[in-house]
């Protein structure tokens, strides 16, 4: 209705200007000239979530990339500075575009203005409510933003990226993304549709030859609000924007848009991407490709697992049932996902409900494409990339890193851990590995393998002894373990032998006789218990550690192993506590979510088992770790032994 009255309002103009022509004069333009004294970065680091007033007289450059001239941007201009970074301004004004047009250098004065860090991005405005950025009034706006006499091409300050590029460092940026296209169940509708929409607008989305996708959303008053998708392939740009989690990009107008090449049909996902969808069942016809790069022929993965990996990324796969060597690294397969399962374990992305078929084409979910392809080359990475995450399920090789002091020259299986000196990470080797009494080298080097992760702990596979066969350099000096116990300093052990070690607490909460024996066996010294013939029928013994200080250090792991024997019931419980003085029932413990020794119902198992690195930085100060046994005789009679004991940090 409104352009409809500025139309009216024209043509009467029109009507009494018949003798003239008649043109609207152009904008006068008088550059102030002033100087930038603060970067939208800077900016930002000075910002927080809390709107916050901007009390510094500081000056800083944008260019206009915004526009809203097609009218699905709304009261809003985006800019970007000279460096590429993108913020927004809220201004209570219409047709800005006449003023404030794409490639416009303005400056803007930010004494008294707030800034606000919403959804990642930079928002600069006046205080709406005492609590957020609201519209700058159109009264004070040329006050604020100072227009320049120069423009720009807009060219110079798009940002061409591929959807995977996608992050906050681009929001309120004008990006552009090309080989990309509506996804195909939107192909036909229109760009907004009142049956589809909220907060007056409509999502649609686009998807690139990878699967990553990203909403395009259209105001119900945008100027092409009721044309079309288009159904082919090509570019689009427009202002990127977050809201919660899901990045969104606006059109400016339908010039936005080129997409007249063919449509990709092959639907087949990059795994990031796919890692980046919602967990639950797949149900639209998809498919991954990728190569395997851990089968469960060398034993250190399950016979129903695999790990495979293409050039966006890496996953677990689960099957419905064990594989062995019908799959083997270096096969190339392709996943139908359509009825699979997106999910975690133990924070490691996989797919699950998968059914094998070792032939091509059929009717099954899995296809091998072909044999004896060549692995990926590992990719280059420090312990603290590892730590990121972001390489999750993917082959790396780290750079200058040794076995730690107490793991040198020991069985690589179980958990071992990995130091440059400054940083630590967790090796993680199966006992059915083929490879899994390989020693561990005393020299420092490069060591490849799967980054993962077990919970919070980030963690390396390992895939073959060639793995870290090359440590032989020089040792950096390490420090310290926090805390280690590996009982071998007791010199009399047996039955009947109580711990007694300094600063450490053996306690019968039940009031029985029995405690954590001091044993032996195989020249290995480690605390025992067991309720078998103690006639103690309630049998309940705490062995806790002395205080560990936690102060000082960062990223601290305990790690531990277990063994059982005549296993009849789980009775081994792992506690920590930070106020622990003397009464265990008058103390907060916490219990600890280890991996512990079960199932072994006729005499010992033969290893122990680890615990798996056990995050302990949420804590500091001084903390206990206790280890509970709970047992009766005769009912619940399990033997359990403890040893190694380790709390490291950095």
């Amino acid at each position: 209705m409104r352009k409809l009255l500025n139309i009216i309002f024209l043509l009467i103009l029109v009507s009494c200007v018949q003798d003239e022509d008649f043109s609207v004069p152009p904008l006068e333009c008088n550059d102030p000239n002033l100087s930038q004294t603060i970067s939208a970065e800077d900016l930002y680091k000075n910002s927080s979530s809390s709107a916050k007033l901007y009390e510094n007289d500081d000056v800083i450059i944008g260019y206009v990339v915004s526009s809203d001239e097609g009218g699905n941007i709304y009261k809003n201009i985006s800019f970007v500075d000279s460096d590429g970074n993108g913020f927004n301004m809220a201004v209570d004004k219409y047709d800005t575009y006449t003023f404030y047009e794409p490639g416009r250098k303005v400056y803007i004065n930010l004494k008294n203005l707030y800034t606000q860090i919403d959804f990642g991005g930079l928002e600069i405005g006046e205080l709406y409510n005492n609590t957020q950025i609201g519209r700058i009034p159109e009264l004070l706006i040329e006050d604020y933003i100072k227009r320049s006499c120069e423009v720009i091409d807009e060219e110079s300050l798009v940002h061409k990226i591929s959807l995977a590029d996608i992050s906050d460092n681009y929001l309120f940026s004008l990006i552009e993304v090309d080989n990309v296209q509506f996804k195909d169940d939107e192909v036909g509708e229109n760009f907004y549709s009142s049956s589809n929409e909220l907060g007056g607008a409509t999502n649609r989305y686009i998807v690139d030859d990878k699967g990553y996708e990203i909403i395009v959303r259209t105001s119900s008053f945008a100027d092409f609000a009721n044309n079309p998708l288009p159904d082919g392939s090509g570019k689009i740009r427009g202002i990127l924007t977050r809201f919660n989690d899901d990045y969104q990009l606006f059109m400016r107008s339908e010039s936005d848009i080129s997409m007249s090449g063919d449509r990709s049909t092959e639907n087949i996902l990059g795994l990031d991407a796919l890692k980046s969808r919602p967990e639950g069942e797949i149900s639209d016809n998809v498919f991954v490709e990728g190569i395997v790069t851990l089968s469960p022929a060398n034993g250190n993965i399950t016979d129903r697992n695999i790990i495979m990996q293409d050039e966006t990324g890496g996953i677990v796969v689960r099957f419905d049932e064990n594989v062995g060597s019908q799959v083997n690294e270096g096969d190339i397969l392709r996943i139908a996902l359509n009825g699979a399962n997106l999910g975690s374990f133990a924070d490691v992305k996989q797919i699950s409900e998968v059914t094998y078929n070792g032939e091509i084409g059929g009717e099954r979910i899995v296809t091998k494409v072909s044999e004896n392809a060549t692995l990926p080359d590992p990719i280059k990475v420090s312990l603290e990339d590892i730590k990121s995450g972001d390489y999750q399920s993917v082959i790396v090789e780290i750079e200058n890193v040794q076995f730690s002091t107490d793991d040198v020259n020991k069985d690589v299986s179980g958990t071992r851990i990995i130091t440059d000196c400054d940083s630590k990470l967790s090796i993680f080797t199966r006992e059915n590995a083929s490879f899994a009494n390989t020693k561990t080298p005393e020299g420092a080097g490069n060591i490849v393998g799967i980054a993962s992760n077990y919970y919070a702990d980030k963690q390396l596979i390992l895939r073959n002894t060639d793995n870290f066969s090359n440590m032989n350099k020089e040792r950096c000096a390490e420090p310290e373990p926090l805390f280690y116990e590996n009982f071998e300093d007791i010199s009399n052990t047996g039955q009947g032998v109580w711990i007694n070690l300094d600063g450490w607490k053996n306690i019968s909460a039940s009031n029985g006789t029995e405690k954590w024996e001091a044993r032996d066996f195989s020249n290995n010294s480690y605390a025992s218990i067991s309720a078998y013939q103690t006639g103690e029928t309630n049998m309940t013994v705490w062995l806790i550690t002395p205080e560990i200080d936690l102060n000082g250090s960062s990223d601290e792991i305990l790690t531990f192993q277990s063994k059982d024997a005549w296993n009849n019931g789980d009775g081994l419980e792992v506690f920590i506590s930070s106020n622990f003085s003397g009464n265990v029932s008058t103390a907060s413990w916490t219990e600890i979510d280890a991996k512990l020794a079960e199932g072994t119902s006729t005499g010992f198992a033969q290893n122990f088992t680890d615990s798996g690195p056990i995050d302990l930085s949420s804590y500091s100060g001084k903390v206990r770790i206790a280890f509970k046994y709970t047992g009766g005789d005769p009912s619940l009679t399990t033997t359990y032994q403890i040893d190694e004991i380790k709390i490291l940090g950095n």
